[in-house]
């Protein structure tokens, strides 16, 4: 049987052989975990790490990290979550994938977002390079989330944009004033609650 060849005449040996990846731009690929408990319509509680390190160092996010060289992103979230939170086996669910270029500081960070909703006292405690982890009640009020934890309290405050079809649009919402919360978590936050309500309608 003849070899099929592409256009240049080479066969699929050849053309893996001389195929070139440098020749496109390489962004990075994290994972994130979001454990939660249903409050309200409007409020969830969420399980939130202190960053020890940069960027966006004593700030608070949700526990998560980079997708290692031989690791799927559904691997890299259950490592990620029981490194930094101490938690594991918790069955995990696809919420998005975001993707905004300017959403991580450091370079073009792809990130997939994961879910599930927890009893809120599932044992846990921070480590890796979590300085921190606690429950924050998150409330949306018009474009404001406001964050407490016992005597911890912060606002983020958003431009909320929606897409045509009804959900939160990541790409064009803006953080208008993050208060404590790192990269585009509030986004994020505001994509699961729109999500939450969508689905109970």
């Amino acid at each position: 049987m003849d070899l099929a060849r592409d256009k240049n005449g080479k066969t699929e040996a050849e053309f893996l052989r001389d195929y070139d990846v440098s020749q496109y731009f390489r962004p990075s690929v994290t994972v994130d975990a979001v454990l939660y408990r249903t409050l309200s319509e409007n409020a969830l509680r969420i399980l939130m790490i202190k960053r020890g390190g940069h960027p966006y160092i004593g700030m608070y996010a949700f526990p998560g990290g980079f997708v290692e060289k031989d690791e799927s992103c559904e691997t890299a979230v259950k490592r990620e979550l029981e490194e930094e939170t101490g938690i594991s086996a918790i069955p995990l669910n696809q919420l998005l994938t975001a993707s905004t270029p300017d959403r991580d500081p450091r370079w073009r960070n792809i990130t997939v977002v994961y879910t599930a909703e927890v009893d809120d006292n599932i044992r846990f405690a921070a480590g890796d390079d979590a300085d921190d982890a606690k429950w924050f009640d998150v409330r949306l009020s018009g474009n404001t989330l406001a964050f407490t934890a016992g005597g911890e309290k912060f606002d983020c405050t958003l431009d909320i944009v929606f897409d045509e079809f009804g959900h939160v649009d990541i790409n064009n919402t803006k953080i208008v004033n993050r208060g404590q919360c790192a990269f585009d978590h509030a986004k994020v936050i505001c994509y699961l609650l729109n999500e939450l309500k969508r689905r109970v309608k």
